[in-house]
């Protein structure tokens, strides 16, 4: 059983190379000004309530089949762990400490604390707690086609630092926050006996407050660089529109 993920050498080493370019002791290590949310920000985060994705036809065939409702859960099971890992990766590529710091603050969230050697509150457990308490086998749970292209899609949006805050935390943290409120209506209706309120909820409580942090950190990131806020507006409206792309496709299964 393979407990890590391939390691990427040249990664590494371009990590440590872009700290040498336009290198600035401030931008390290003193704290960056407090700045209100930046247009662009707020522009981008107009799109999820704008996407409508509580209100795709896909929740509705959801709340009407326990299989559909099953195989959303086994392919959220490859989404949330690599979403995860895609956080830990962009915070690795925040150069200021402190808002890194902050930025830890969402990896923690996502994680949560470790009790004898068990990450008992991170979100791909309590996934992974709700699979087994729907009778998934772990045996059974393959990736399709779908679920594979979108997160290609979505690491494809992450072409810069600001531009993973915007896939990450416009169409992955913000947007989950209306998606899993609808996933918790199918949920009460298709399936009320399961234990699916301890993962959904703990998306859906602290998911606000994650997008939240990422979107001051993009916003004091496009301060001190106003070039860099196409980037942000183009992985966010990127990234909403795989999420959606997405469930296009899971419905398309199901009809």
């Amino acid at each position: 059983m393979a407990l890590t993920a391939p390691w990427n050498a040249e990664l590494a080493g371009r990590l440590v190379e872009s700290n040498f370019v336009q290198w600035q002791y401030g931008a390290r290590f003193l704290p960056a000004e407090a700045v209100p949310l930046h247009p662009v920000v707020e522009e981008a985060s107009r799109l999820v309530p704008e996407s409508g994705v509580e209100r795709h036809r896909f929740f509705e065939i959801a709340a009407g089949s326990r299989p559909a409702l099953e195989f959303w859960v086994s392919q959220e099971l490859f989404v949330t762990g690599v979403f995860a890992q895609l956080l830990s990766l962009t915070g690795s590529a925040l150069v200021n400490v402190h808002q890194r710091a902050r930025f830890n603050l969402v990896l923690h969230g996502e994680h949560g604390g470790v009790k004898d050697g068990v990450a008992r509150a991170s979100h791909p457990w309590l996934l992974h707690r709700l699979a087994h308490s729907m009778g998934i086998a772990p045996d059974s749970v393959t990736p399709a086609e779908p679920t594979y292209d979108f997160l290609r899609d979505l690491a494809s949006a992450m072409g810069s630092p600001v531009a993973a805050l915007g896939a990450l935390g416009v169409g992955n943290e913000q947007m989950l926050v209306p998606e899993y409120g609808a996933v918790k209506r199918a949920f009460e209706s298709a399936a009320p006996e399961v234990e699916h309120g301890e993962f959904l909820n703990a998306n859906i409580d602290e998911d606000t407050e994650h997008s939240a942090l990422i979107a001051h950190i993009a916003s004091e990131l496009i301060a001190h660089d106003p070039s860099l806020a196409q980037d942000y507006l183009s992985a966010a409206r990127s990234s909403v529109s795989a999420r959606m792309r997405y469930y296009d496709r899971l419905a398309d299964l199901f009809l």
